[in-house]
């Protein structure tokens, strides 16, 4: 890819990122149901990555094209300025996301010196006096730590799935609903994938470490998650008042839990939130009709996977290089040769337009 199609991609890609962010926050306040909030957040993270994929991988339309229009002498300091803005951009991104990358580094190895050095494996003894029945499913090869910090209990997962309980929990042989809806909630997060769901807003959250909608999707699905999973405790448990007791129980008496990991209850605003929407809940006298629900659930879905078609063509008309003479632009050239290798003859190169020859001009400032 030359300087301007990079221009191009650095101009494009973070509105369409933005477009498909604000899309899910609008449907999730359409549907309004946690369950299939957490699947909008899931397939839009994946789709953003495929955004970028597509980005630098494939061709595209150009719904737009007045650059085209500009004379010689316009576009040539354009695209000068373009080579400049792009070097700049592409050093600026490097050093966020090696900055990024160190910190979660950093992180994932205090993770591991926190599972190793200040929790211990529980006994098959104490697994068998949790508060859980038969017909709470658990995940395979779930690993069960005693942490011996008071903090708030929590569940990650890499390979093997992994639940942590502070100490001080096990030791209120009082409190074993408490207990009990942490369990539910804990596993909830396990057993709906929401560990993979956090690597996939991870992952976004490196690549695009400087786009504000990014952070504000980072947050809204990680309340969206916790949304579900108090839902779903509650519900298991006598009352939602009772559950509301666990929140307050477990936010007066936990610090923070340790960060890349799912935590019970992380920040107080989220618990604030949280509360407000299991009393809405109380407050309701009959629920939404389940068929309904799903009706709902499948036309939000829908459109947002059309969102995500009809967006990834959005591109700005900023390509000095781009030629009026077709509406499509050519194939990246990694790409291209890739295809090429394998006998597919596709174009990776622009039609110029008669009245200039950009291609001596991008060949000047590539000497």
């Amino acid at each position: 890819m030359n300087a301007s199609q990079l221009f191009e991609t650095a101009a494009s890609l973070p509105l369409q990122v933005l477009v498909v962010v604000l899309s899910i926050v609008v449907l999730s306040r359409f549907v309004d149901h946690a369950a299939t909030n957490c699947r909008l957040w899931t397939i839009g993270f994946v789709a953003i990555l495929g955004l970028i994929a597509a980005a630098f991988l494939l061709p595209h339309l150009r719904l737009f094209n007045d650059v085209s229009r500009l004379s010689e002498s316009a576009a040539r300091t354009m695209f000068v300025l373009q080579i400049w803005i792009i070097k700049a951009l592409v050093v600026v991104w490097a050093i966020g996301l090696t900055v990024v990358l160190i910190r979660r580094l950093g992180r994932m190895i205090v993770l591991s010196q926190f599972f190793s050095q200040r929790c211990r494996v529980m006994t098959d003894e104490e697994i068998a006096t949790l508060p859980l029945g038969e017909q709470d499913e658990l995940p395979k090869h779930l690993r069960w730590l005693v942490s011996f910090e008071k903090h708030g209990p929590f569940c990650w997962q890499l390979q093997r799935p992994t639940i942590v309980l502070p100490s001080c929990l096990l030791r209120e042989e009082e409190e074993e609903e408490v207990l009990r809806h942490v369990l539910l909630h804990e596993l909830e997060h396990l057993r709906t994938n929401h560990p993979l769901q956090h690597f996939l807003q991870g992952t976004c959250n490196a690549l695009l470490w400087f786009h504000p909608a990014i952070w504000w999707a980072a947050r809204n699905a990680e309340l969206t998650r916790e949304f579900h999973c108090d839902e779903v405790a509650a519900n298991a448990g006598k009352t939602i008042a009772s559950y509301l007791k666990t929140l307050a129980k477990v936010a007066e008496q936990s610090a923070t839990a340790p960060t890349c990991t799912l935590a019970f209850g992380r920040r107080k605003s989220a618990i604030v939130r949280r509360t407000e929407r299991l009393v809405l809940q109380v407050e309701t006298v009959h629920g939404p009709d389940s068929s309904h629900a799903r009706g709902r659930a499948s036309l939000a879905i829908g459109c947002l996977v059309l969102v995500v078609l009809v967006v990834s063509q959005l591109w700005l008309p900023v390509n000095v290089l781009a030629s009026s003479r077709t509406p499509v632009s050519p194939w990246p050239t990694w790409t291209a040769n890739l295809l090429h290798e394998f006998g597919v003859s596709v174009r990776d190169y622009e039609r110029f337009d008669a009245r200039h020859d950009l291609n001596d001009l991008l060949s000047d400032h590539e000497d």
